[in-house]
C-alpha cells in the first residue's frame, strides 16, 4: 500500500472517530418557564346584534274565553360564559333578575337554562330549571368551574323563555312594557 494511501485511511478513520465522539457528547441548560391567568368571570347573551324577546297578550276573541299569550318572535337566546378561578375547587353561580323596569302586574316571567352544547371546555355550570324571573337574582346556573363556553349561537347554554298570566284580576290594559334581564356570574 502506498504511503499516500495509508495517511488518507488514517485521516479519515481519525475524522469519523472524532466526529462520532462530537456527535455523542451534549451539552444540558435550564430554562424558567412562568405561566399566569389572572382570575376571569366573563358572562354574555347572544345574538349581540339582536337579543330582544317579544310577547303579545291578545284579547279574547270569544266571552268568557280568557286571553292569550302570544310570541310574536321565536328567538333562540344562548348564554356564554369564561370562568378562570384562583381556587380550582370553588365554584360560580349565574344569577339572573328583572332590572331597569319591571313586569306589568298579573304576568309572570319565566327563563330556564338548558344543558350546554357546541364548542368550549372545562367544568360547565348545572342549569337549575324553570326560573320564575323578579327584582331579586335568582341561580339559573350552579356549580360552574373553570370553563368556557364557546362564543356565539349555538355555543354555551340555549335559553328558554316563557310568560305566563299568574292572576288575571291584575292585568290592566298597556300599549307596551319592557324592562331588562341582567345575568351575573359570580363566585359561591
Amino acid at each position: 500500500m502506498k504511503p499516500a494511501i495509508k495517511y488518507i485511511l488514517l485521516f479519515l478513520g481519525a475524522f469519523f472517530l472524532y466526529m462520532n465522539n462530537a456527535f455523542a457528547q451534549w451539552e444540558e441548560g435550564e430554562l424558567n418557564v412562568s405561566f399566569s391567568l389572572p382570575p376571569v368571570a366573563l358572562v354574555d347573551i347572544e345574538p349581540d346584534a339582536n337579543n330582544s324577546i317579544h310577547f303579545t297578550v291578545l284579547p279574547a276573541t270569544e266571552s268568557g274565553a280568557s286571553p292569550q299569550i302570544k310570541r310574536i318572535t321565536n328567538q333562540t337566546l344562548w348564554l356564554n360564559y369564561s370562568s378562570a378561578l384562583v381556587n380550582p375547587q370553588n365554584t360560580r353561580t349565574i344569577v339572573a333578575e328583572i332590572a331597569g323596569g319591571g313586569l306589568p302586574e298579573g304576568v309572570s316571567l319565566n327563563v330556564e337554562a338548558l344543558s350546554h352544547e357546541g364548542m368550549g371546555g372545562g367544568q360547565f355550570g348545572q342549569p337549575t330549571g324553570k326560573v320564575s324571573l323578579s327584582n331579586q337574582p335568582k341561580a339559573i346556573i350552579t356549580n360552574v368551574g373553570n370553563c368556557f363556553t364557546g362564543d356565539g349561537v349555538n355555543n354555551g347554554h340555549p335559553l328558554t323563555f316563557s310568560i305566563e298570566v299568574s292572576d288575571y284580576s291584575k292585568i290592566s290594559a298597556a300599549s307596551e312594557s319592557s324592562f331588562t334581564i341582567l345575568y351575573t356570574l359570580s363566585d359561591n
